[in-house]
């Protein structure tokens, strides 16, 4: 992954020259007659295929949609043709400073929130308190404390190194994080 310089433009918004590949699921996929293995393959081969990081933008909604569950779950998934991704989180400013950041590894409390009190959760409880906005997929991992970092919109937005070295890490460790994917896959908005 190569990750060229930034461009400011003044106006406290941000754009990355040449830094993203938009791989996205724009497009309405029929799953009326598909199984859930279907949908899987048409998402992480067709539509997401060779990405290696996703950004999940999180907001109020997102953990209702089962478009952003088969995502999140096409990141996840390791095959022949596509290796899983690395995963980020950012809270949307809709939703920052409502739900929970959390760092990956120690060397990025300081980048996600520097000087903030860092607590350990332990139940789904504690997880579903703490994330009220994120999809169930998503906590399924923080249980099992595996690497999925979380900041809030307000910390990137003047900052956008911050997100470059999150993207970076999870890059990095995408290999050889163990996702659970076991879920089924969300086949309704609720």
């Amino acid at each position: 992954m190569k990750i060229s310089e930034l461009e400011d433009d003044g106006n406290k918004s941000f754009s990355f020259k040449n830094v993203f590949i938009k791989f996205t699921l724009l497009v309405f996929v029929d799953d009326s007659n598909l199984s859930s293995e279907q949908i899987r393959r048409i998402i992480r081969d067709e539509y997401i295929k060779d990405a290696t990081v996703l950004i999940l933008l999180c907001g109020k909604n997102s953990k209702y949609r089962k478009h952003i569950d088969w995502e999140i779950h096409g990141a996840m998934y390791d095959s022949e043709k596509n290796r899983k991704m690395g995963i980020v989180v950012i809270n949307l400013p809709t939703i920052s400073n409502q739900q929970f950041v959390r760092a990956s590894e120690e060397s990025e409390k300081d980048i996600i929130d520097k000087g903030g009190h860092w607590i350990t959760l332990k139940t789904r409880e504690e997880y579903e308190k703490a994330y009220p906005y994120m999809p169930s997929r998503i906590i399924d991992n923080f249980e099992k404390q595996v690497s999925i970092s979380v900041i809030d919109w307000n910390a990137i937005e003047n900052n956008p190194e911050k997100l470059m070295i999150l993207i970076n890490n999870a890059f990095n460790r995408r290999k050889n994080t163990n996702y659970d994917h076991s879920a089924p896959l969300r086949r309704k908005n609720s």
